[in-house]
């Protein structure tokens, strides 16, 4: 799950996890559980905009442009009868 941090937790620590290097406009990555947590508590809010890189990692599939003068086979011209 990822959330905009939209103020710096007053707690230090969740289950484990250091909140203190939360900072104001960072977006993060974090469990579904700590995303609900930071989101009720009015810490976060979920962040649904992606970037490219963020795509890169959902697919991991780089696209990769073709030179023009490369063709796939299906689209080379029908020879002339």
């Amino acid at each position: 799950m990822k959330v905009r941090i939209t103020e710096k937790p007053r707690e230090l620590e969740l289950d484990g996890v250091r909140l203190d290097g939360l900072i104001q406009g960072m977006v993060r990555d974090v469990s579904s559980l700590m995303g609900t947590w930071l989101i009720i508590k009015g810490y976060a809010e979920l962040e649904m905009r992606q970037t490219g890189q963020d795509r890169l990692e959902l697919t991991g599939v780089r696209h990769r442009r073709r030179h023009p003068s490369r063709r796939r086979h299906t689209e080379r011209r029908a020879a002339p009868d």
